[in-house]
């Protein structure tokens, strides 16, 4: 979410103070760590006599963890996985596509072997790469013999933990202007009013309205189509915002951010 700039005042020095404010959507703002439901699918994983396996991914897929590049098929993100083991704790994945890596993942389970820290960086989804680091805790062990690593976990929370999402909101006039660590950005009257979304492979077109003084609704289109419709809410103290996204076949997702800068 967004940032403000510098306010040049040229001429009368008795301007109307309405003419020199900032909006309270003005700003950088960061999105807050994604918090999951306790109903989530948990991760079902098995390392064990040199193999790797992956039971609740979709699809479902079992490598060899020798630290080599190994096929993958179906997935729609890499089509090769190495893992690495570097000690009882401790693992390495990367994926690639094409030969290129796609994703580097560093698995760390506790010295306990209750909670598990998975770090992931992405190179593939922005201009620079996307850190992500999530927490899981255990509901049930692996089979006898096998890394620490093994058996269920259920993933608690995830955050973008480089900030790669931060996001700068700037209004002047009827006019807001977006844009983000990722690469998007879009100048979009509150209106309705369409207007190009740059730099987003989800969508080509932006339209803005502004509902009430803490509320506007934005409505992403590709191809023609309405993709996703976001709804930002302005808490009364203008620091933190509640967003929800609606991809418009009934995937809802709500998430808080807070103002950084």
């Amino acid at each position: 979410m967004r940032y403000a700039g510098v306010l040049t005042i040229v001429g009368s020095a008795f301007m109307a103070p309405a003419v020199l404010a900032q909006s309270i959507f003005d700003g950088t703002w960061r999105p807050d760590p994604q918090i999951y439901s306790p109903t989530r699918k948990p991760d079902v994983l098995e390392l064990a006599n040199g193999v790797y396996a992956c039971q609740s991914c979709t699809p479902p897929y079992t490598v060899k963890a020798d630290g080599h590049d190994q096929p993958i098929s179906g997935n729609p993100y890499y089509d090769s996985l190495s893992i690495t083991t570097l000690d009882d704790r401790t693992v390495i994945k990367v994926g690639k596509q094409d030969r290129k890596t796609v994703a580097e993942v560093k698995v760390a389970v506790a010295v306990d072997g209750q909670t598990k820290t998975e770090v992931q960086t992405l190179f593939n989804m922005a201009p620079r790469p996307m850190e992500i680091t999530m927490h899981s805790v255990r509901v049930a062990a692996g089979s006898p013999g096998s890394h620490l690593l093994s058996g269920t976990w259920r993933a608690i929370d995830a955050d973008v933990s480089n900030h790669a999402e931060d996001t700068v909101f700037k209004v002047t006039g009827d006019v807001l202007a977006m844009s983000d660590g990722l690469g998007r950005s879009f100048s979009a009257k509150l209106d309705g009013t369409e207007a190009p979304y740059l730099g987003s492979e989800a969508a080509d077109r932006v339209s803005l309205r502004k509902i009430d003084a803490r509320t506007i609704e934005e409505s992403d289109k590709k191809g023609g189509q309405v993709v996703k419709i976001s709804r930002w809410t302005l808490d009364p103290d203008g620091k933190t915002m509640h967003v929800r996204f609606d991809d418009t076949h009934g995937h809802v997702q709500e998430q808080d951010g807070h103002k950084v800068e």
